[in-house]
C-alpha cells in the first residue's frame, strides 16, 4: 500500500500509477493532504472544524492560502495548538501514534482494508 499526501505526490504519480497497474497486491491512497486526513478523522472533536470539512471551498481563500493543503495544514495547527494533539510539520507529535488517534486517522481511508 502507498499512502500519499495527494497534494504534494503529483511528480511522482506516473511511476506510482504504473506500479498499481501492473500488480494486483498494491493499493494506492491519495488524500486531499496528510493534516486534511487528521482533521476529518475527528479526533479534536471541534464542530467548526466538521463544518469547515464539509464545504472547505467556502472557507479557503486562495488569495491567503496557495493551496488547500496549507490551509488544512494552518487551520490544524491552529486546532491543535495546546493540545496534547499538538502539530507541527517539522516532527510528528508521539500522540499520533498512539492506538487511539492513529486508529481514528486510520478509519478515514474509506475502502482501504489493513490486515
Amino acid at each position: 500500500m502507498v499512502i500519499a499526501d495527494g497534494a504534494a505526490f503529483g511528480p511522482e504519480m506516473d511511476r506510482v500509477l504504473q506500479l498499481v497497474q501492473t500488480r494486483k497486491n498494491l493499493a494506492l491512497y491519495l488524500p486531499e493532504s496528510f493534516e486534511w486526513l487528521i482533521l476529518s478523522s475527528g479526533i479534536l472533536k471541534d464542530a467548526e472544524t466538521t463544518q469547515i470539512l464539509q464545504t472547505p471551498s467556502g472557507y479557503i481563500d486562495s488569495k491567503e492560502y496557495f493551496s488547500w493543503e496549507r490551509y488544512f495544514t494552518a487551520l490544524l495547527i491552529e486546532k491543535a495548538a495546546g493540545t496534547y494533539l499538538n502539530y507541527t510539520k517539522k516532527t510528528l507529535n508521539e500522540a499520533y501514534l498512539r492506538d487511539g488517534v492513529k486508529n481514528a486517522i486510520l478509519g478515514q481511508m474509506q475502502k482501504v482494508e489493513l490486515k
